[in-house]
Formats: structure tokens, sequence, C-alpha cells
């Protein structure tokens, strides 16, 4: 996903008009980040969440698609603390873990229960519980290899040479 972001960005100018954001996938650095999210979350769906972790850091795509952000562990850390929701009201009984967004305010978050990934769009925080309709919640992807592929074809569909 570097390599096709590096094309993706290289294009971007003479085909829009204007230069594109910063768009990266960072690889770990150190593990503190990673150890504190295992330490944080021990649920089974979470499982690809933490190995995900393990070796990327972030990612941000801002010009692909509606822009695509994942966050760093630390960040996933704090959200699991209360500043992202961890319960969706269309979803009883099931927790969540919010790793990132789009550029239009949507989240993304992994089922703690089933490993599935949703996206949150439309709804509201309340403490700790992102209201919302069943039509705010969508499962993107079964899984989070799912969900990388997801990013993975959002980017290859936006380089032209690549279709």
């Amino acid at each position: 996903m570097s390599r096709l972001s590096s094309r993706f960005v290289a294009g971007f100018e003479t085909m829009h008009g204007y230069p594109p954001g910063e768009h990266y996938v960072s690889r770990v650095a150190d593990r503190s980040g990673h150890d504190a999210l295992a330490a944080a979350l021990s649920d089974a769906g979470a499982r690809d969440l933490i190995e995900f972790y393990s070796h990327v850091a972030q990612i941000s795509l801002p010009d692909v698609g509606p822009g695509f952000f994942v966050d760093e562990a630390e960040y996933v850390v704090e959200g699991l603390r209360g500043a992202q929701p961890t319960q969706v009201s269309s979803l009883p009984n099931r927790t969540v873990a919010v790793f990132g967004s789009d550029g239009g305010g949507a989240l993304f978050a992994a089922d703690r229960q089933t490993g599935e990934i949703v996206r949150l769009e439309g709804g509201s925080l309340v403490g700790d519980v992102y209201e919302a309709e069943e039509s705010g919640v969508q499962v993107i992807a079964r899984d989070f290899e799912g969900f990388m592929q997801f990013l993975y074809s959002e980017l290859l569909r936006q380089i032209p040479s690549e279709r």
C-alpha cells in the first residue's frame, strides 16, 4: 500500500490541478503503542487489530475517496478509555474499538466480539455509546484483513494506470 500511495501522489496534481495532502503508511518504530493496545484489548475479535498494530503505526490517505485515516495505537487506547465510543446502540451487548475515520466524519471500528469492521455514520456520542439507527452502522469487512483489502482497492481504483 505504501508503494501504491507513492504512485497515487505522483500523478495527483497533474490529474486534479492541485497538490495532494500528505499520504503515508508508517511502520511501527517502537512497540509501546502495540503493547498498550494488547493490554487494553483481550477480546477474540480484536486479535487482527492488535496484529496490525505490531507492523503499522498509522495510515493517512486524505485524497483517496472521502479520505481514509487509521489512527495510531495510542489513540485507539485513548478511545477505549472514553475518547471514542465503545458501544453502538444498534449493536446491543457488543463492544467496539474505534481505530480510524474517513474525511466525511464517519468512524471505523472493530467489533470486539466478531472482528467485523463497521463504519459508523450519522449518529451522536452519548457517554461511551454511539447512538445511531441501523442505517448508520454498516459492516464493511468481515475482519481487519478485509478492511485493509478495502483500503487497497480504493487506492488502486484511483490510480489510472492500475485499472
